[in-house]
Formats: C-alpha cells, structure tokens, sequence
C-alpha cells in the first residue's frame, strides 16, 4: 500500500468537486487512476517515493486547500471573510508545525484542528438556519413524524423545489413527494442527537466531521496520520457538505471508525463495521472485503462478519419492523426510481453533455463496480489501509459511473482515502 498515490488521490479527487469544468473531469480521472495504482503500485514508484515525498505531497495539498478556503471562500456565506482568514492562517501555522516534526505542543495540533474546524463549521450552521435542500427538509419532517409517533419512512414529504425534475415519474404527486426520509435508521438517529441536542441536526453532521479527523490522526503514530487528518477537515467544500445537511460525514466517521479499531483495538473491529454497514444503501459492498481485515483466516473474517451483521440488524430492524412497507419504498425502492442527473460529476454525465445522446444503462455502473471489487480484492493488500484503499476504489468507479454523483458521495471517499493513508504501516508507508 502506498501513502503517496492515496495522497494524490485524496487530494485530486478534493480538487475535482471544488474545481469548475472541464477541469473537474481529469481530475476525477487522476484521483480514478491513483486509487486503483495504490491498491499495488508499481515497484519503480515504491522505490522512488518515500515518506518525505508524501509528507511533501500532503503539505502542498492541505496549505493549498487553506488558500482556497481563505480567497476563494467556497461557502453559502460570503460575508465575514475576515473571520475566515484568521481561523484559516491559525490552522496554516498548526499544520506547519507538525509537517516539520515540532515536538512542542504535538498532541495539542490535532485537537486544535478540529476545534478551528468546528468554530467555522457553528458559523456556516447558524448564518443558513434553514437551507434550500431537500435533505434538510427530508430530516426536519422524519423529526416531527417521530416526534407525533409516526414512522418516518411511512409519510410523504413536501416537494420544495418548483418542479420534479430531481424525482423519478410518479413520486412527486400535487405538491408532495410519495416517499419518507430515505436514509437508514442509524442516520436519522445520529441525526436526531444533532436536533435534539443542538436544536439542528447539522451539529451531529459537525461533530462526526471533528469525530472522523480524530480518528484519523490517531491511526498511527507518526507525522502522516495527523496530516491525513487536516486533509479530511480542509478539503475543498466541506463545509458546504455540512452546510446544505448530506450525510455522508457519518459514513466517513464509521469507516474511519473500522480502520481505527482494525489499527488499535481489533476487538471493537466488528462492531464498527455492522455500524458502517447500516449507514447508508452502498456501505454494505463492503462486506465483500471483509477478508482484507483479517489475514489469519477466513473463519475469523466470518465471525466478524456475523457480529457486524447482527449490529446492523439490531440498529435497523426495529424501524423496518415498524413500517415494512413503508421502509421498502423510502430507503431501497426510491433508489431505483431516481432519474439520470446530467449536472453529476461522471462520465456518463460528461457524455451526454458532450454529445446530446442518451445515458448509458443504469445496469453499467453496477457491472463495474462488480468488476471494480473483484480487482480492488484480488490488488490490496491486507489490513486495515488494504480494506479502506478497497472499498475507496469500488465506490469511486461505482459513483463515476452512475446516474447520480454529487460532492457529498466524493466527500465520503476523501475521508475514505485519508483514513487509508493513515492507516498505511510505517515500514510499508512508500
């Protein structure tokens, strides 16, 4: 497993959704090419490219990523920029110091990251209470449903946008969309912390951000874990992410979670798992690579298999049992039903764009995620960054390729690399 090129990966595909077209397509090829060369790269590059090289690499990412922050402010709010600048020269100058090895106040840099993180993430959460995104309106309607004792995958939403273009035919009916929140349970009650403890669930969307950066910094010893962490925190629109609501931040947090516990504690590796698998439809892809975890035997791979399976179960059954039909339809139907987004960040998104024909089959993305996790199995190597580097790859061809992809989906697969990169052993790290 190479750090470098999971670098390069992390950092171009950050690039590819901050970066307007047609850069934005190359550099999604580059991050597409990185991610698979990590997986086993060639031997010329391993003895070429060293530590040094990457903390290089890492360096010119994350200060680039903070300039962007500071000048170009990709956020909602463009008022107070002043603020911006002075969190983001403070986060320059602590990023600094650990990419040079400063021994003073080490243990403090990462922490103080995610704190500056979270004072610009309470600023973005309060200046757009109420966002124009259907996401958060999907959260605030599954609240209330509970809060009246419904189910929330048994309700129907209101439709906010002035047309149905972003449903499937059929599912927006006068003025009301014919599903329920649909996201699995172990969001909406993650999310639910969020409301009820902060009066806007976005905070819970903060939190597991900071959560996730922690995580990450505290893989492995070392300078790499830590500058993978600031990558995570500062990559390009993460705040926009945790603005507009997408809960990606909480599939990033549980897969930074497995790799953690793959790296530190092991006995808790299962149980993180089931969590990663119950957050959202495509987490549960990686259950086929379960193996990469474990290399002592294919028995112990299967009982950490079964464990995660039983805490998805445990988390998830009680809301099916509630309203089967009703989470039917919500979380597994309503994703066959959505439409072909020509404004993704894909290829077949760049086709039709480019040529004015029809997209490409639906069945097409599957086909190559299948192909994309039967090579990612047979190229990682083992271990926790082998398990991550695998999952990263199949998910990054499966959205590249699908009817849908948008910058929550690539924010996710950041995190994924990153938590790759600092789960990367020291002798092995490039």
């Amino acid at each position: 497993m190479n750090a470098s090129l999971l670098a390069v990966a992390a950092i171009a595909l950050g690039q590819a959704v901050q970066l307007r077209r047609p850069l934005s397509l190359p550099l999604l090829t580059l991050a597409l090419a990185a991610a698979f060369l990590a997986l086993r790269p060639p031997a010329w590059w391993d003895a070429r490219v060293g530590k040094r090289v990457t903390l290089v690499l890492l360096g010119a990412g994350i200060f680039g990523q903070l300039f962007e922050l500071a000048v170009f402010t990709p956020l909602m709010r463009p008022d107070h920029t002043a603020l911006i600048r002075i969190l983001v020269a403070a986060a320059a100058v602590v990023v600094a110091m650990e990419l040079a090895g400063i021994a003073r106040g080490a243990r403090l840099r990462l922490p103080l990251l995610v704190a500056l993180h979270a004072v610009l993430g309470v600023w973005i959460i309060r200046g757009n209470p109420q966002p124009l995104i259907d996401v958060y309106t999907f959260h605030v309607e599954a609240f209330r449903a509970l809060g009246q004792g419904m189910s929330p995958y048994g309700i129907t939403m209101p439709n906010i946008y002035e047309h149905d273009a972003y449903y499937g035919p059929g599912l927006s009916v006068n003025g009301r969309l014919q599903f329920g929140f649909p996201y699995p349970p172990l969001s909406l009650l993650l999310a639910g912390a969020g409301h009820v403890l902060g009066g806007d669930y976005r905070f819970a969307n903060l939190a597991a951000m900071g959560l996730t950066a922690l995580l990450i910094g505290t893989c492995r010893p070392g300078r790499l874990a830590p500058a993978a962490a600031a990558l995570f925190l500062f990559t390009p629109r993460t705040l926009v992410v945790l603005e507009q609501g997408w809960t990606e931040p909480y599939v990033a947090l549980w897969l930074a979670a497995t790799v953690w516990c793959a790296c530190r504690a092991p006995a808790l590796a299962p149980l993180a798992l089931g969590l990663f698998f119950a957050i959202k439809q495509y987490t549960i892809v990686a259950a086929l690579l379960v193996r990469l975890l474990y290399t002592r035997s294919w028995r112990d791979a299967g009982r950490a298999l079964l464990t995660a399976g039983l805490v998805a179960a445990v988390v998830t059954l009680p809301f099916v049992a509630a309203d089967p039909a009703g989470f039917v339809r919500s979380v597994l139907e309503l994703q066959m039903h959505q439409p072909f987004r020509a404004d993704s960040l894909s290829y077949p998104a760049a086709w039709v764009r480019l040529t004015g024909l029809a997209p490409p089959p639906a069945w097409l993305a599957f086909a190559l995620m299948a192909a994309a996790l039967a090579v990612a199995a047979r190229r990682a190597a083992s271990g926790a960054a082998g398990f991550a580097a695998a999952v990263t790859f199949t998910l990054l061809v499966f959205f590249a390729f699908n009817k849908q992809a948008f910058m929550n989906y690539y924010f996710f697969l950041v995190g994924a690399l990153c938590s790759a990169l600092a789960a990367v052993e020291p002798q092995h790290d490039g």
